[in-house]
């Protein structure tokens, strides 16, 4: 059954990658970094599209990825680990792939099949995930300790201090 696998994750590594994923993730990443580059964020008391957030009062793994990869694009590293711990990695990973995707659209295979092998050994998109879940539990817990006093009231954290208190 090993061998099998073995024998289709083979195949799947010659595999020509995908031009068409190639431009998409080209033209969206290079959107991301622009973005990162010119836009200035508000700071304090600022309006989060986040609906987790905005249901909770508390933060998502993903809040504070915006502020931190403008901070990044600007070169502000220690900032942006203030706003999200995980931005800077996930940044490094984005600029990564972006390279990737460049490399499949100028038909140098090399780089392309080293990161993919690498990314399938170490099977990085799991561990991410892994990573931004325990960060956004963390996170959560570390709020509710230490700082409740900044999760801003919502009717959910209404109904929770209500049924708990």
């Amino acid at each position: 059954m090993t061998l099998a696998n073995d024998a289709g994750a083979e195949a799947l590594r010659d595999a020509e990658p995908s031009r068409g994923m190639a431009w998409f993730a080209f033209v969206m990443l290079a959107g991301v970094f622009i973005v990162s580059l010119i836009y200035h964020p508000a700071e304090g008391n600022y309006f989060t599209i986040c609906g987790f957030k905005n249901a909770t009062g508390l933060p998502c793994p993903g809040c504070g990825l915006t502020h931190s990869f403008c901070a990044l694009g600007k070169g502000h590293l220690l900032s942006a680990f203030s706003w999200n711990l995980l931005g800077p990695p996930l940044f490094l990973l984005f600029a990564l792939v972006w390279v990737r995707a460049a490399c499949v659209l100028l038909n140098r295979q090399r780089f392309p099949r080293a990161f993919d092998t690498f990314a399938e050994r170490f099977r990085l998109v799991r561990w991410a995930a892994i990573a931004f879940a325990i960060f956004g539990l963390a996170r959560v817990v570390y709020v509710l300790i230490v700082a409740p006093e900044s999760v801003h009231q919502t009717a959910l954290t209404e109904l929770w201090s209500r049924l708990f208190s």
